[in-house]
């Protein structure tokens, strides 16, 4: 008995200290992040406005002068997007996922199609999420809505070291154009390489 007390204690020790210091499993908080997106693209597409702006971070509500206002400018740039025809659901997945002062940060690149006046678009867009609870619970907004300039005023607590690409939207001919134009760029560079 003598001998099992101190090792029951060494035991009870070390789960406690492990348990306190473990570190989070990003891969589980990269699958939240990605439900919490999942959720901002519904409400979207259903136009469930108030619970929209319940998922967005408490100071972009703040930058729109409140949840009506936020809501607002939503709605109405929206309707640049806004497809003619049902669209397959669009593909999300993480661009990036870092942690600093006791808070996470995620960029969720969000690729659709969508139809406009006969014509086929492709959007890729940007969710910025942060949670404040070692990754349980998100809030997230849409990067397009806004030019990517803004978004230090919009949320100020932004990482600074976070890269974040312009979110666009390409007519099929501009994306062919786009898709020639990195082909010819990587054979001139190919092609001096072998000089």
């Amino acid at each position: 008995m003598k001998i099992l007390m101190p090792l029951l204690v060494v035991f009870t020790l070390f789960s406690v200290h492990s348990s306190v210091y473990a570190q989070p499993d990003s891969a589980k908080i990269a699958k939240k992040v990605l439900v919490y997106a999942d959720s901002l693209i519904k409400t979207d597409a259903y136009q469930s406005w108030g619970p929209y702006a319940e998922l967005a971070p408490p100071p972009v509500i703040k930058f729109y002068g409140g949840k009506e206002g936020y809501i607002e400018h939503c709605r109405v740039a929206r309707m640049r997007t806004l497809s003619t025809i049902d669209e397959n659901y669009p593909d999300i997945k993480i661009q990036t996922l870092m942690t600093e002062n006791e808070q996470w940060q995620s960029l969720v690149r969000v690729e659709r199609y969508f139809h406009k006046e006969e014509k086929k678009f492709h959007q890729i867009t940007y969710f910025l999420a942060q949670s404040k609870d070692e990754g349980e619970t998100w809030k997230l907004f849409d990067l397009s809505f806004n030019k990517i300039a803004n978004v230090i005023y919009i949320f100020p607590e932004i990482f600074i070291d976070m890269a974040i690409p312009e979110p666009s939207v390409l007519s099929e001919q501009e994306e062919m154009a786009q898709k020639q134009a990195e082909a010819a760029a990587a054979n001139k560079k190919s092609t001096a390489r072998k000089k």
